[in-house]
């Protein structure tokens, strides 16, 4: 009987194991607040570009700074905003001091801008070719992404992290990253999550295109149905303002 029940709890102990590892839990992450903009009139996105690299940095600063222009958007996105702005902080409270030792920043770029929202990154594939390439200018593609009923935000990131390796497999080692709603935004935007992909160059986005057109297939797991459905995705450049050291 002692025997028996020895096994039982080492059968237990190992699907306990095996479910841990195979639904690993989505990680705290990055905050990102970010803001739609349009350039004054008189003035190029390269002159912005320049005026915003050469501000002042200090430890109230943000951990980086990217500037986002729409290629392939909505008509609605590109009549509106000229550019987006991602500012990348460790926490909600280290946003919330940095921000306040800073105070008001605003004036020192000609730059109209709307409210600013808040996302949290989260990083599905970590991609050592970004990490290696750190680019100044790169592309990225983001999607508006929903969670099928019954799942959860663990699920979406555990198939994106499989789906991504499964692209790493074929050469396409690209950073991919899951922003999810945190603060101000649309009230009911009607998504979930938006997936991202940020090349390593810009031409890498594109043969990631390229191997989903050729009918790439992808490993995911033994349930083929995806717990999330994205719709066509959009296409950013992106151009690096600052990077922190730490």
């Amino acid at each position: 009987m002692k025997k028996k029940l020895l096994i039982s709890i080492s059968i237990l102990l190992c699907v306990f194991s095996f479910l841990s590892q195979a639904q690993q839990m989505i990680p705290a992450g990055a905050v990102v607040r970010t803001l739609n903009c349009t350039i004054d009139q008189g003035f190029t996105f390269d002159e912005v570009v320049e005026r915003a690299r050469n501000l002042d940095r200090d430890d109230s600063s943000a951990q980086s700074v990217f500037m986002r222009r729409p290629i392939y958007t909505t008509a609605e996105y590109q009549e509106t905003w000229d550019v987006q702005i991602a500012a990348y902080y460790p926490s909600y409270a280290e946003m919330l001091e940095r921000r306040s030792a800073a105070g008001n920043t605003g004036g020192r770029l000609p730059l109209t801008c709307g409210n600013p929202s808040v996302v949290r990154a989260i990083t599905g594939h970590q991609s050592e070719a970004y990490q290696d390439a750190q680019p100044d200018s790169s592309t990225m593609l983001t999607r508006f992404c929903s969670m099928r009923p019954g799942t959860n935000i663990n699920h979406s990131y555990n198939r994106i992290k499989t789906a991504s390796q499964s692209y790493a497999d074929a050469g396409s080692d690209e950073l991919v990253q899951i922003y999810i709603p945190g603060l101000g935004g649309p009230q009911n935007p009607g998504y979930d999550f938006i997936l991202a992909e940020v090349g390593s160059s810009r031409e890498k986005i594109h043969e990631r295109l390229d191997l989903t057109r050729e009918g790439l297939r992808l490993v995911t797991s033994s349930n083929s149905t995806s717990p999330f459905s994205c719709n066509r995705p959009a296409l950013w450049t992106t151009t690096a303002i600052y990077r922190s050291n730490g």
